[in-house]
């Protein structure tokens, strides 16, 4: 499933150089039906739960997150989707150049804006910095000077009164790097569910 030879890149992450590391992975993939989402040239969600499926019983010596563009529909809305795909090739692209440097890491999509990352377990929270430092400046240049500035795009008033505001995009991560309280079974929900309390956490 994994690709073979290495990816010659020099740490600029722009659009053309993730389109060309996408089509990079089109090439080198070795079974076509293991890689299936084009967007992305990453393992689809097939590919990614039997990864996490034999991932569960190892962690402790390996670990796993959860990863989820964070605050991407705000700006949709906002600025509307003519930069979409390219944010999509972007987190994807990244977060794939930055775990191929530690040997053994597997990156997955389970969604459009939906990651997987596996790792050893010491290597993964440098991994998942390294990629959100990597995004969040990639995904600041999209915005005005004035939203960059505030750091806030939209705010308003939720339905109980209070004051709800959205900040820039960026990459939220949950990550497990011992067994959870939960069976194999619901390991993906179980991540899916932490990242998606995290993503809220992040609306003040």
């Amino acid at each position: 499933m994994a690709c073979r030879g290495e990816y010659q890149w020099d740490g600029a992450m722009g659009l053309a150089e993730a389109r060309k590391y996408i089509a990079w992975l089109h090439k080198k993939q070795n079974d076509p039906g293991c890689w299936p989402d084009y967007v992305t040239g990453l393992p689809g969600r097939a590919a990614t739960l039997r990864q996490l499926d034999l991932v569960y019983p190892r962690l402790g010596r390996y670990a796993a997150s959860y990863i989820r563009i964070s605050n991407i529909y705000p700006f949709l809305i906002k600025y509307g989707y003519e930069h979409h795909t390219d944010l999509i090739e972007w987190a994807a692209a990244i977060l794939k150049t930055t775990a191929d440097r530690v040997r053994g890491s597997f990156v997955g999509t389970m969604d459009s804006h939906d990651f997987v990352v596996i790792s050893r377990r010491t290597e993964l929270d440098g991994i998942l910095e390294a990629a959100r430092v990597l995004f969040a400046k990639k995904a600041r240049s999209l915005y005005s000077p004035e939203d960059r500035r505030r750091g806030v795009i939209i705010s308003f008033k939720s339905a109980g009164g209070g004051s709800v505001r959205v900040g820039l995009m960026g990459l939220v991560c949950a990550s497990a790097a011992e067994k959870p309280p939960v069976s194999r079974a619901d390991f993906l929900p179980y991540l899916a569910g932490l990242c998606s309390r995290m993503e809220k956490a992040e609306k003040v």
